[in-house]
């Protein structure tokens, strides 16, 4: 394990102007200020916090006590980081905590997104291409109406546009590869950390190519019991038996017990297994409470969100269903959700 001083608690998140136009942003269980330009914010301490109280990094523990003043001392490096002639539209910013609670922020531009990237209204599942009509094996050929004189002429002023212009495009289709070993499960890949070795060997030895670029490769991750855990980067969710699912993350080893699932403060909890519990937090899902500990990925923001709106349920994935070519959402606190399937 590293040492208390080796390792920064940290996590990335989505600044982004168009969150501000966001009714599902702006509700109080994901954000301390209404509206907000970023993406998640109680999510994301939440998990700092949890991570916090894990490492005993109770310096950082104490910072994060209140949120509305996290939330207004982003904003002021945001507007700093402006100030100084940074890139003004969305950006990624990687929030870094020592022990002591020095903190320390990254930005990077990210590509713009609609609205409906970020916050999507459901889980699709994934269609096959339609098969022709045995009578009608091939697919209709536009014809003209001839009132418009058997032709139809744009102008030089004329488009056609299939997103509203206000929004940028969604991402395109991502790739996913399954790893070609798996990745012991420990706090570091439960709890995000700058301990990233085991992520950036999976990607050196898996990463897919992609036409449209590096950024939208990603590869599959399992544990040594060859249960499927996550991407690299993001949260994965396969479709199986008519319905989403995701892979159960668990708790480090030796903060498990029934009663941790069970109560809070020795009172019956009926509640969204991410809200905070002491000395840890539970799975960060909706699924039935059990003694069994997680495949062991990252507690993921987006995943605690698609979670509570019932968009997908918690359920171990064995490597030995994943095939070529299956369709697969992924989701990050940084670009939100897209669509990939597994290429070989």
């Amino acid at each position: 394990m590293a040492s208390d001083h080796s390792f920064h608690l940290f996590t990335s998140i989505r600044y982004d102007p168009l969150l501000l136009k966001s009714a599902e942003n702006s509700l109080p269980i994901l954000n301390y200020v209404s509206p907000s330009p970023f993406y998640m914010l109680i999510y994301h301490r939440d998990r700092m916090l949890e991570a916090a109280q894990h490492f005993d990094f109770h310096a950082v523990t104490q910072r994060l006590e209140h949120g509305e003043s996290l939330h207004q001392e982003l904003l002021q490096e945001v507007g700093e980081y402006l100030h100084r002639g940074g890139h003004d539209g969305p950006l990624k910013m990687r929030i870094l905590f020592d022990k002591a609670a020095n903190i320390t922020i990254d930005f990077a531009p990210t590509p713009p997104v609609p609205l409906s990237t970020l916050y999507p209204a459901s889980f699709d599942p994934p269609r096959p291409e339609p098969t022709p009509h045995p009578a009608n094996p091939d697919p209709p050929t536009f014809l003209p109406s001839p009132l418009t004189g058997g032709a139809l002429i744009l102008g030089p002023t004329d488009a056609f546009h299939s997103n509203p212009p206000s929004e940028p495009p969604p991402p395109p289709e991502y790739h996913l590869r399954l790893d070609t070993q798996p990745t012991p499960t420990s706090a570091f890949t439960l709890l995000k950390t700058t301990v990233r070795e085991q992520y950036d060997a999976a990607r050196s030895r898996a990463l897919p190519t992609n036409p449209a670029g590096a950024p939208y490769s990603e590869v599959i991750l399992y544990n040594s019991t060859h249960e499927l855990t996550e991407g690299t980067l993001t949260t994965i969710y396969v479709f199986r038996g008519g319905r989403w699912v995701t892979p159960p993350v668990g708790v480090p080893a030796g903060e498990f017990t029934a009663q941790t699932l069970k109560d809070v403060e020795g009172e019956s909890a009926d509640l969204d297994e991410g809200e905070l519990r002491k000395p840890f937090a539970g799975r960060w899902g909706h699924s039935v409470r059990s003694a069994k500990v997680g495949a062991g990925g990252q507690r993921g923001t987006s995943r605690r969100w698609a979670l509570k709106k019932g968009f997908c349920m918690e359920e171990p994935i064995s490597v030995n269903t994943v095939e070529v070519g299956e369709g697969v959402w992924i989701s990050s606190g940084v670009r939100g959700f897209a669509f990939g399937r597994v290429v070989e």
